[in-house]
């Protein structure tokens, strides 16, 4: 931080970046807590205190933090679960979800257990495990993108049946196409121009916005999103004892779940090199190296902003954190910017999003989480590693068919997404210790 602010060109960097990240998690963030089932407006109380206090107590200088698909679809899944499909109950439970998730990062972070959790959780598990909830977050978002109430993956099975009882909209069909055309063509169309790239996101909002408001426009809206700054609290848990061992299951999963991402994007982007100038000379130093624990702790602290803010558990992003590193971002100054801009579109700019499509909401979050499909990445793991390629494709597998089965475990606990990241590490286990046995 203070090296930022000696150098007129460092906070320059940092206010263009925090800026166009704002641009990016404003509208990215409503539709990831849509993903989460809790209402627009808690995605942007994520995207508001938390961002800065995660880049200002983690270790790397490029990490974004905020809502984030992964764990906004563990969130989703935890709190239908934990308060049986009772959505006047979603908040709350998502609120202590935040809560617990950071205490138990923060704790990990103290206990120096970084480098342990690197040891414990297998890249080959998490990328089944991502690709098959990347497939799912997909599937999830398909009632938005044709304008109906819900659709479930195993809906998909019978897609003809299904279609014959619920009618799509095709209003909400076309506004989909709409913002799907908009954000192809900026991400892929202007490649020379990485700005357009940058605000595809919120160009696809703005134009269906208008769309939206000036013409007869008749699918599913967003609607008022309350103005004004979140109220901060501190809620503490208040938890019936029949539901604790579920609730425990759910922290541990989203907290390593989350940990994983968020480290495994500061690790990628701590590899590249400094920006040079023309001059060939570089513009700043090395990035400071990514500490595991140091991250952890920087996670840890911006879940529990995020409950203070009384939203839902965070993350790293990539997409947001890439940009970071694509403009040279030098410091916390970056982070504290695009808070600055969050808590601007609270206080004032809520109602030019009353218009806003569901549809644009969904396109923006399958648009995110294509590219976590690696089926192919999977095929080439397979080939080069049977052992490890056989529990990533289990561990894929798994995750998709444990939701459809939901076996009952236990008296009220099912099987869903959760069960198979924890059936890809037992079997990921298992495998090792039958190597070292033999």
């Amino acid at each position: 931080m203070p090296d930022a602010l000696s150098k007129k060109e460092y906070i320059t960097r940092d206010l263009i970046a925090g800026t166009t990240i704002a641009m990016i998690i404003i509208p990215q963030s409503m539709a990831y807590a849509s993903l989460a089932n809790l209402d627009p407006v808690y995605g942007l109380y994520a995207s508001f205190i938390p961002v800065a206090v995660a880049a200002f107590f983690g270790s790397s200088r490029y990490l974004a933090t905020g809502p984030v698909a992964m764990v906004s679809l563990l969130t989703a899944v935890a709190v239908s679960s934990l308060t049986y499909g009772d959505q006047t109950m979603y908040i709350s439970f998502a609120v202590m979800l935040a809560l617990s998730v950071g205490i138990f990062q923060v704790v990990l972070s103290l206990a120096k257990a970084g480098k342990f959790i690197d040891i414990v959780l297998k890249e080959h598990v998490i990328l089944g495990f991502t690709s098959a909830a990347a497939l799912i977050i997909a599937s999830s978002q398909l009632s938005k993108v044709f304008g109906l109430d819900k659709v479930l993956l195993s809906d998909l099975l019978e897609i003809s049946t299904f279609l014959e009882q619920t009618p799509i909209n095709f209003y909400a069909v076309l506004m989909s196409l709409t913002a799907l055309i908009v954000l192809y063509i900026l991400k892929n169309k202007f490649t020379k121009y990485q700005f357009f790239g940058n605000i595809a996101v919120l160009a696809a909002v703005i134009v269906t916005i208008i769309i939206s408001k000036f013409t007869s426009y008749q699918g599913p809206i967003v609607g008022t999103i309350p103005e004004g700054l979140p109220r901060f609290s501190f809620s503490g848990f208040d938890i019936s004892p029949d539901l604790i061992f579920m609730f425990i299951i759910h922290t541990v999963i989203i907290s390593f779940v989350g940990f994983m991402e968020a480290i495994a994007i500061a690790r990628q982007l701590e590899q590249k090199e400094p920006i040079k100038n023309s001059k060939g000379i570089e513009m700043y130093k090395y990035p400071t190296p990514v500490n595991s624990n140091q991250e952890l702790l920087g996670q840890g602290l911006g879940n529990i902003a995020s409950s203070v803010s009384g939203s839902y558990p965070v993350s790293g992003s990539f997409s947001r954190s890439a940009v970071n590193e694509s403009v040279g971002s030098y410091s916390p100054i970056s982070s504290i910017t695009t808070t600055i801009i969050v808590m601007i579109t609270l206080l004032y700019a809520t109602p030019f999003l009353f218009n806003l499509p569901e549809a644009t909401l969904g396109i923006i979050v399958i648009f995110a989480v294509l590219p976590l499909i690696k089926v192919k990445k999977m095929r080439e793991l397979l080939a080069n590693n049977s052992e490890k390629g056989l529990v990533c494709w289990i561990t894929f597998l798994s995750t998709l068919l444990f939701p459809i089965l939901s076996i009952e475990l236990f008296s009220g606990i099912n099987t869903h997404i959760w069960t198979g990241i924890i059936f890809g590490f037992l079997m990921s286990l298992m495998i090792e210790k039958t190597k070292t046995s033999s």
